[in-house]
């Protein structure tokens, strides 16, 4: 297992300038931002959300060894083979620390009013993602002097020699984002990971994705779930915490967090550091083998990073007994 967070880059450059440091010294895989021109939640204010390539572009270059990751990546805010080149420019600054994740996008209140085109078929979202992402493996790995064309039914290039050739080989992984059947033919065909959403905590339904038969088997998939640690020196104490995280992400994203704080507690990990470590082996026992959590606040954090991050090593122990 390894846990990555996600940043905040509402609260101002500085603070995510020093969020970042913070979690590059603490030792979390990977930071994550969204990509979003505008904010979903429907708040416009005139400090609202740098262009968030841009924002990974510099965090990268101001941390050392944690990767660089978004949740995720719309590829209709920039034309493909534009946006593969700039994932490949931000690998070779960071020397190999990119993660592309690419999803359908959904908000189309920022399309219409950045005037970029919607497509409103899902499932040909999907369809056209699937596309960019055939098309960046093409790209990456057939790097100038060799010319690159691709006729797509949504994504099309013509003779083009691409550069540079990105720093990580064969290429930056892919994770895919999404749960519907589309996406995962996505996953299955072109990625090099799965970054879940409900799904991601509910063991049912991963079990039945990851043991059909078109799993991918020929290549090293990384299953990504979403969440949240709350720790306490009690069981009653950790309850409490939870408790405070569910009420504010009630109030900053009410669309993404249950109704209930009972859902809510059945989504996360939470207890003492044994408690939640026994949770995340449980957790990984299902076939998750990333976690992208988020923090509420510094202490959170910096509790995670003391107390679950160095005994990560410790899950195979704690894994439950199957049967």
């Amino acid at each position: 297992m390894k846990i990555g967070m996600q940043l905040h880059p509402d609260r101002g450059v500085d603070a995510v300038i020093a969020e970042a440091k913070q979690a590059d010294d603490q030792g979390y895989d990977s930071i994550w931002l969204s990509d979003h021109l505008m904010n979903p939640a429907g708040v416009h204010k005139a400090d609202g959300p740098l262009d968030l390539v841009i924002l990974g572009a510099s965090l990268g270059m101001v941390t050392k060894q944690t990767r660089i990751a978004w949740g995720t990546l719309n590829y209709s805010f920039r034309r493909a083979p534009v946006l593969a080149k700039m994932l490949t420019s931000i690998d070779h600054l960071t020397r190999g620390r990119v993660i592309c994740t690419i999803g359908a996008g959904w908000y189309k209140d920022e399309y219409d009013a950045y005037n970029i085109p919607f497509i409103e078929d899902h499932d040909e979202r999907v369809e056209q993602s699937g596309e960019v992402v055939k098309l960046f493996k093409q790209l990456w790995t057939h790097p100038a002097p060799e010319r690159v064309t691709f006729e797509g039914k949504h994504v099309q290039v013509r003779d083009l020699p691409f550069n540079p050739a990105p720093y990580q080989k064969p290429h930056p992984a892919i994770w895919i984002g999404g749960e519907s059947e589309a996406t995962l033919r996505n996953v299955k065909l072109y990625g090099d990971g799965w970054m879940t959403l409900s799904a991601g905590g509910r063991p049912e339904i991963l079990k039945q994705v990851l043991s059909a038969p078109d799993w991918p088997t020929d290549r090293e998939m990384t299953v990504v779930k979403g969440g949240r640690i709350a720790l306490g020196e009690t069981h009653e104490a950790a309850m409490a915490e939870a408790h405070a995280e569910w009420e504010a992400a009630r109030a900053a994203v009410p669309q993404y967090t249950p109704a209930t704080f009972e859902e809510f507690a059945s989504r996360e990990v939470i207890g003492t550091a044994d408690e939640c470590l026994d949770r995340i082996a449980e957790i990984e026992s299902w076939g998750v083998n990333y976690m992208r959590l988020m923090f509420n606040n510094e202490r959170s954090q910096d509790t995670v990073a003391r107390l679950i991050l160095p005994r990560l090593g410790e899950l195979k122990e704690r894994a439950p007994v199957a049967g």
